[in-house]
């Protein structure tokens, strides 16, 4: 159950203010870690406003790379997906992008996310699929993937809101009155790919989640179902209680709809040679630290 979950637990925050603070706190590490650094690098730090619209640009990559990727002639499960979005998501809450670049951290994201689904991809057909170096994404992903998991604080199961969609489906075709609960499915879908844009799933359980999508798309048929929801769903409970779904409700569906498009690419192009700049040497694949660090690896691997 969601509620006794560690996802809940752990990883539902309880406004966007409160996620806004652990990027701040995680980007103020990174640079505090560094103080002894040179000024000219100093100056080159990130803001953490500067951070998200990296991290927000590489969700596109992310959603791109998902949709695309077909080790088996056929899309990837919603398990796998959703679970590589919370994976990022969770990541670059805690971490800063000058610590590990969104780029290579997608890729270590969508790998293990296939691990934890069941969904197996040996890791060469994985990296097959990226292109480039191969023999380097392998071990960018390889070194960062224990990284990523040691920043989730070991906790890999991931709640989603399509299984939810999947029994409120059921019951508007079992218990409603609405016709062709099937024309629903375009909106629904358009809603949680939009979803993953904003940081909607770190704040809200996926069953309110689900609702909103769902009650998105029958508004968007120009229909409506509130007696059905209220009355049927939720056994018509106390006002109070009314009053705070229905605003939930509506909080998760305005949030999409205020959802903007990428950041221009010119500011990311700018920011990246910004992050060149000051990313850490010991995790970018360009540096002597990084190929050293490799090598030491691969000689104690071999010794063992």
């Amino acid at each position: 159950m969601f509620s006794n979950s560690s996802q809940r637990k752990y990883w539902t925050f309880s406004n966007t203010e409160e996620i806004t603070q652990y990027r701040e706190n995680a980007n103020s590490n990174y640079i505090n870690s560094l103080a002894s650094a040179e000024k000219s690098v100093k100056d080159c730090f990130l803001t953490a406003e500067e951070e998200l619209m990296i991290v927000r640009y590489y969700e596109n990559c992310l959603l791109d790379f998902l949709l695309h990727f077909k080790p088996r002639n056929e899309p990837l499960p919603k398990d796998v997906k959703g679970t590589a979005f919370h994976f990022y998501k969770r990541f670059f809450i805690v971490s800063s992008v000058m610590d590990y670049h969104p780029k290579e951290m997608v890729m270590t994201c969508i790998y293990l996310s296939c691990k934890i689904c069941e969904y197996v991809v040996p890791i060469d057909v994985f990296v097959r699929s990226i292109g480039g170096n191969q023999k380097l994404v392998k071990n960018i992903i390889l070194d960062q993937e224990m990284e990523l998991i040691y920043r989730m604080g070991f906790k890999l199961n991931i709640f989603l809101p399509h299984r939810s969609i999947e029994g409120l489906m059921i019951d508007l075709r079992t218990r409603s009155n609405l016709q062709k609960p099937e024309r629903l499915y375009d909106h629904i879908n358009w809603f949680l790919a939009s979803m993953w844009f904003t940081d909607i799933c770190l704040i809200y359980s996926p069953a309110l989640i689900a609702l909103a999508a769902v009650m998105h798309a029958v508004s968007r048929c120009g229909e409506n179902i509130d007696n059905f929801v209220i009355y049927t769903l939720l056994g018509y409970p106390p006002e109070s209680i009314q009053n705070g779904i229905i605003s939930t409700v509506r909080d998760i569906r305005s949030t999409v709809m205020r959802l903007k498009g990428p950041p221009p690419i010119e500011e990311i192009t700018r920011l990246e040679k910004k992050l060149a700049v000051c990313r850490n040497p010991m995790n970018n694949p360009t540096s002597k630290m990084f190929n050293q660090r490799m090598m030491e690896y691969a000689l104690e691997s071999y010794g063992q």
